[in-house]
């Protein structure tokens, strides 16, 4: 997943990063610290857990479960943010159907989030859903690699999917070799993340047209 991230914002941010000419600002920054920690910190707790250092790993988990309410609330704003400087440019009339693709990745994190906490306790559930929302975010990065998501051609879905899904599509087939089944979190969590891709469907009607605008006009 770490490598997805890097890989997909090589050319537009971490390149420049780590050639230290970078030009981006504070807010980009932050951004990417905290969508990046998210991954760090799903790399650390995996670690506590199979060294078996799991009282350790229950404890950071408070905190973890906080940073990614935090990391909803950084995704939502820094958006705004953005799409308020799109609004000014271009106007209200301008945006045609935007912030959808911001909210329904952040919906969708929410929501594994919210699944890994309601079963903090059973564990074959709980590190599942931490995986699904890891995997989710990672849909800007590999938009990166592809062009965006505005083609829904199942020409270009499919090896989309092959690449943004790649950790969920690993995970299920240990499971399916492993455990000769594959978990129904696994199941869900996939058939979210295809839906997930096909948003740009929901984009051009009618109805998120209004909605998009509406928030538009609140921004101006």
């Amino acid at each position: 997943m770490a490598a997805i991230a890097v890989t997909g914002f090589w050319r537009t941010y971490f390149g420049a990063l780590f050639a230290s000419r970078t030009q981006a600002e504070w807010l980009v920054h932050l951004h990417a610290a905290v969508f990046m920690g998210w991954i760090v910190l799903v790399i650390l707790q995996s670690w506590f857990a199979i060294s078996g250092r799991t009282a350790l790993h229950v404890k950071v988990g408070k905190f973890g479960m906080l940073y990614g309410a935090v990391l909803v609330v950084v995704g939502l704003s820094f958006s705004l943010v953005m799409f308020a400087r799109k609004v000014a440019e271009v106007g209200p009339d301008g945006t045609r159907g935007g912030f959808l693709t911001p909210l329904t990745d952040m919906i969708t994190f929410a929501l594994f989030l919210g699944g890994a906490w309601i079963y903090r306790k059973r564990p074959e559930f709980h590190r599942r859903f931490i995986l699904l929302a890891a995997n989710g975010i990672l849909v800007a990065a590999v938009g990166r690699m592809f062009g965006g998501t505005a083609s829904v051609a199942i020409g270009d879905v499919v090896p989309f999917l092959l690449v943004w899904l790649s950790p969920l599509w690993i995970a299920m087939a240990y499971d399916a070799i492993r455990h000769r089944i594959i978990h129904p979190v696994y199941v869900f969590g996939a058939l979210v993340l295809v839906a997930v891709r096909y948003r740009q469907l929901v984009r051009e009607t009618d109805g998120w047209q209004a909605i998009s605008h509406w928030i538009a006009e609140r921004l101006v």
